[in-house]
């Protein structure tokens, strides 16, 4: 089965075979004009009879026009898989660039697997303050507010129009009102349509203080639940063993509200920093990041904190979900077709005398390409196949041709 990518209407397809002698390398002579199939109306070079064939059965006319059950459109299916580059479903090494602390390290650190960083990027980490505490802030000619800039756009893509702050009351009556936030952002390369509810884990740790993460979406088992929902909490646990501890219940805990929230269809994963930290304010017995920095015209990095637990906690797993439209044609290659072929090869002198006259009786051709066309004879998509096919009027062949949309 051959598969390509494909563009245009597929309305009235049409195949066209291109076929030749083992040295076959361009698309037979008999394709000229606007063959309609083996009638040879309104197409050239469609009198040559093949003598491999039924009497009257011209091999001159290459295109055939597929019939109702020879086809099988729009076929939607729903395809979870490693989401990480090279299919990797788990990462345990996380390096970020030295360029990119004079560029955009104020902001974001993009992530990779390794020191290279001409490879694909995987995710990204940042840090935003509703005040725009923990960066640079003034009116002096080239300072931003970086952690304040970061803040708002999460504010404006995440949440309702008149609403200010994030509220992690992990879906309870209460308000946790958090001025600053961690997001894990991956790359859309990865996670394509959206990331996969119930299958991504993620292991932060400070110290001794280690604390493995996932959504409550409980769409492990059956990847469509919550289709309709755009937001899960983040809570303690594990894929393999679900749910450890529900969002609402570390939100009355710690007095500071759940761990966070997810955001499938974004592949975003926002933390609450008030939660994860210990310290001075907190009432968290554990702190899986190092202690926040906010100063008022100083650039903390507070996004290098959490990159440090994502490093120190060595795994983040992760699934990727997205529905794949594909049609399917079946292209068949009766015993009496395609068995002769104008290729040069097949031919010499003045009078196109076969090179070897067992073909006039035995002919033999290879098939390797199948070409799909629209009603207008556009040329939609190529589709080739691993090995030349071996034809002759003893073989028939079926070569299903698979788009995805």
């Amino acid at each position: 089965m051959s598969t390509f990518p494909v563009n245009k209407s597929s309305a009235k397809l049409r195949y066209f075979v291109k076929w030749g002698g083992i040295s076959n390398t361009i698309i037979p002579k008999m394709v000229k004009g606007k063959g309609k199939g083996a009638n040879g109306a309104n197409g050239a070079n469609t009198s040559v009879v093949d003598p491999g064939g039924p009497t009257g059965v011209a091999f001159g006319a290459p295109f055939k026009v597929f019939a109702t059950d020879e086809k099988l459109e729009n076929v939607v299916s729903t395809i979870a898989e490693p989401m990480w580059t090279s299919n990797t479903g788990t990462l345990t090494t996380f390096f970020t660039g030295s360029v990119q602390d004079s560029n955009a390290g104020k902001y974001y650190y993009d992530v990779h697997t390794t020191t290279d960083q001409t490879t694909d990027v995987q995710f990204a980490v940042t840090y935003g303050h509703r005040l725009g505490s923990g960066s640079e802030g003034s009116t002096t000619t080239g300072t931003t507010d970086p952690t304040k800039g970061i803040y708002s756009q999460l504010r404006q893509v995440l949440l309702p129009a008149q609403s200010t702050r994030f509220n992690f009351n992990g879906g309870g009556s209460g308000s946790y009102y958090s001025d600053d936030v961690f997001a894990v952002v991956a790359s859309r390369a990865r996670y394509r349509e959206k990331m996969d509810p119930g299958n991504w884990e993620l292991h932060l740790q400070s110290g001794s203080d280690t604390i493995n993460l996932i959504d409550d979406s409980g769409a492990g088992i059956d990847p469509t639940i919550g289709d309709a929902k755009r937001e899960f909490n983040v809570v303690s646990g594990s894929v393999a063993n679900g749910v450890h501890t529900t969002a609402t219940s570390t939100a009355t805990a710690t007095s500071s509200g759940s761990y966070g929230l997810f955001y499938p269809e974004l592949g975003m994963i926002l933390l609450n920093p008030n939660s994860l930290q210990s310290g001075s304010g907190y009432n968290n017995s554990q702190g899986y990041i190092e202690p926040l920095v906010k100063s008022t015209s100083t650039n903390d990095l507070n996004h290098r904190k959490i990159l440090h637990s994502i490093e120190s906690g060595s795994y983040f797993a992760a699934r990727r979900e997205e529905k794949k439209r594909s049609s399917f044609y079946f292209c068949r290659i009766p015993n009496f077709q395609f068995n002769h072929s104008q290729n040069p090869s097949y031919f010499t002198g003045s009078n196109a005398a076969l090179t070897q006259n067992d073909f006039i009786k035995e002919p033999v051709t290879y098939i390797t390409t199948i070409g799909l066309y629209n009603n207008l004879n556009e040329l939609l998509g190529v589709a080739k196949l691993s090995k030349p096919f071996k034809k002759d009027p003893n073989t028939e062949a079926l070569i299903k041709v698979r788009l995805d949309y």
